[in-house]
């Protein structure tokens, strides 16, 4: 379904980071950014289609030239995939999708049916448990304990049956709201972003501020990402290394509430005349939750086809999916389509660090990572005999509905992918993907705390509570920076920074040079840049962090996750360990902690280009690579080809030869004698060239 890409104007909109409300206006087509007060809120036109934005000229910030206007449009327009969500019928797709699902089911219907409905028996009880347990099901763990095997013991479990949990006190709550205040004034001044979707109106395409670049180098968001990576599956043959976790350059949810009311770009939320999206969202009954890593990648051979990652439940073994297996997801491509804000790295985790006090509400989850999953994957080969029941209809009609016995197997797949469309995010609805009942299945987490870190498996399936207009009840947030000041309790804001938890691999590594690139220039990350133009460049913004600031946070560790640094397994264990023994140091009193961790890390840095042991003996354990002092051949290689990716100039290139077959002996005594005779040559003109600074200096003799 192919809509022409339309051009309209956007307002010089606001953004208030603040409380308080600002008026605007539509003369200008580039929107800025400030905190400024007053009291008239007014709603910004709709903005719809394809937005133009005019780009400031790299340096123009620097030297004071003006810039000239120039107007560059998105080749891309995001609303007509987006509002099918919205619809009654999915989105078909070309014909070589309906010759996809036959060839990966070819050989295996049989099979197929019947684990389609111990599927749905298994799911439904799913469904009750949850429903049951709700938010209890999402377990915690504080952050000084990740080191207790005691706690983590329960909690890995919990989360690894769950697929979410949440870490308590990352961040001392001191250096979160120093960072709020840091980014608010780093936004107050006047500069050019791009709007936030329509659908989506807090999620700002900022990937630069100051609390998102500290709080990526924080040692206590590197060591719990560390942490939680370490629960995955991993084996001595994957080509992974989990100790050294990097930095995934995501956007920043920012949400004020002025007198009750949610306030987007200095306004009031848009409402459902304002855009279509938003039309969409509020006629709609249904419920929508988003997974992120790809979406027609997951049925591509070309996408995570790669490594067979879900061949058994397309075989119909879904018993023996491992969820949390990370071998097929490492040379798997989840982003075959370039889609703006569809993820091109390996994320073990999605994560969200919280910098302000979130109540429940913002953010709900479906706590199934392994037939949730299962199930989107299936829902496509199968159609109800019988259609859903009208609204109003009683339980034992939607039991029937639901019941296995009436969907079949498609005979003729169609090209139909249930909430799949090309460059986008894969979405499971309420009316597309009946029987995971999304309004009992998606449950809130409890209330987070400035320095939670909530992190969820990357199959999972997650909704913002602002993907909804059908209710004017908002969640209660407040800033930690803003309590007890004397403002009004009704003015408050939420910031979170998505920090997803990803591994250093080959393929990030070739991603993370093109983010480096990104973050040295000013200009967005590149999955939100599908246009290459730095559309949104961040380059003029006063106070954008550098190379420098990364370090005063992180050290070597924080400039590694960038890219910044190489790395070097011989002196990550004893990086580790010191910053397990300061942790406490640092919670207790950020800023002296913060000397001391600039002067432990310049102590470590005259190792940072010390050699790979190759030959290193392998781990013992499948998942013991946080605390492990010893390392694999494949974590070695995978050290060895990410330095020589990023620092070609300080790394030798090898590239292997193909083997052959053995060099005959006649030929190999050529090449001896043909070396003799070069090591001849090189002799003979030493000797020509010693003898000739010899005549040199008899002749000087003489001439004195």
């Amino acid at each position: 379904m192919a809509t022409k890409p339309t051009t309209t104007p956007i307002s010089s909109s606001v953004t208030s980071i603040g409380t308080a409300t600002t008026t605007t206006t539509t003369t200008s087509t580039t929107a800025k950014t400030t905190i400024t007060t007053s009291n008239t809120p007014t709603i910004s036109p709709p903005q719809i289609g394809v937005i133009g934005i005019k780009r400031t000229r790299n340096g123009d910030h620097k030297d004071g030239r003006n810039s000239k206007s120039r107007t560059r449009t998105f080749t891309k327009s995001m609303e007509p995939p987006v509002l099918s969500f919205y619809g009654t019928q999915p989105v078909p797709l070309p014909s070589r999708f309906g010759s996809l699902k036959k060839r990966l089911v070819a050989g295996h219907e049989s099979a197929l049916e019947a684990s389609w409905a111990r599927l749905l028996a298994a799911l439904r009880e799913e469904i009750k448990y949850i429903e049951e347990h709700g938010s209890g099901l999402i377990p915690s763990i504080d952050y000084a304990d990740i080191d207790d095997a005691a706690k983590v013991a329960p909690f890995g479990a919990q989360l690894k049956r769950h697929g979410i949990g949440v870490i308590k006190g990352v961040v001392p709550s001191a250096d979160a709201s120093r960072w709020v205040e840091e980014t608010k004034k780093y936004l107050e001044t006047k500069h050019e972003y791009k709007p936030p979707p329509a659908q989506d109106p807090t999620c700002f395409d900022f990937f630069w501020t100051p609390a998102q670049v500290r709080s990526r180098a924080h040692p206590h968001v590197l060591q719990a990402q560390r942490f939680a990576m370490s629960l995955w599956n991993t084996n001595n043959d994957d080509r992974l290394a989990t100790r050294f976790p990097i930095t995934y350059a995501d956007r920043i949810r920012i949400e004020s509430v002025s007198n009750g009311n949610l306030t987007v770009n200095g306004a009031l939320a848009a409402t459902h005349e304002d855009s279509l999206i938003a039309a969409a969202a509020a006629t709609s009954s249904t419920q929508i939750a988003q997974i992120d890593n790809g979406s027609l990648e997951r049925w591509e051979q070309d996408g995570y086809g790669r490594a067979g990652l879900y061949d058994a439940v397309f075989k119909g073994d879904w018993e023996s999916y491992d969820a949390w297996d990370p071998a097929g997801r490492i040379n798997a491509t989840s982003d075959l389509y370039n889609g703006a804000g569809a993820c091109s790295m390996m994320r073990l985790f999605q994560g969200i660090l919280a910098l302000t006090v979130v109540e429940p509400g913002m953010i709900r989850l479906l706590p199934s990572p392994k037939l949730s999953t299962v199930y989107f994957l299936l829902r496509p080969f199968f159609a109800p005999k019988e259609g859903p029941p009208p609204q109003g209809a009683s339980p034992e009609e939607w039991d029937a509905y639901l019941d296995a016995s009436n969907w079949a197997l498609e005979k003729e797949p169609s090209t139909i992918i249930h909430g799949a469309v090309p460059g986008h995010a894969q979405r499971v609805t309420a009316a597309w993907h009946p029987h995971l009942q999304l309004d009992k299945s998606l449950v809130t987490p409890p209330t987070l705390q400035a320095g939670d870190y909530i992190i969820w498996h990357p199959d999972q399936a997650y909704q913002f509570s602002n993907t909804n207009y059908r209710t004017n009840s908002r969640p209660q947030t407040s800033s930690s920076s803003g309590e007890g000041k004397g403002g009004p309790a009704s003015d408050m804001t939420s910031m979170l920074v998505y920090t997803p938890a990803a591994p250093l691999t080959q393929t990030n590594a070739l991603f993370l040079a093109r983010q480096r690139k990104a973050f040295l220039r000013g200009h967005p990350g590149p999955d939100f840049d599908s246009t290459g133009t730095g559309l949104g460049s961040e380059a003029p913004h006063t106070g954008r962090l550098g190379e420098k600031d990364i370090r005063e946070v992180g050290g070597e560790e924080g400039l590694q996750a960038m890219g910044l640094a190489p790395w070097s397994i011989s002196t990550s264990s004893h990086s580790h360990s010191h910053s397990r023994e300061h942790r406490h140091k640092h919670a207790s009193s950020s800023a002296s902690s913060e000397k001391e961790k600039k002067n432990g890390n310049e102590d470590r840095n005259g190792d940072v280009d010390a050699d790979v042991d190759m030959d290193a003996p392998s781990r013992s354990s499948s998942r013991d690579s946080r605390s492990s002092s010893t390392t694999t051949n494949a974590e070695a290689e995978v050290v060895r080809l990410a330095n020589i990716i990023l620092f070609p100039d300080r790394y030798d290139f090898y590239m292997p030869t193909r083997a052959s077959s053995p060099v005959p002996a006649s030929r190999d005594r050529g090449e001896k004698e043909r070396e003799r005779e070069r090591e001849r040559d090189r002799d003979n003109k030493e000797r020509e060239n010693s003898d000739r600074d010899k005549d040199r200096d008899k002749g000087k003799d003489r001439d004195k």
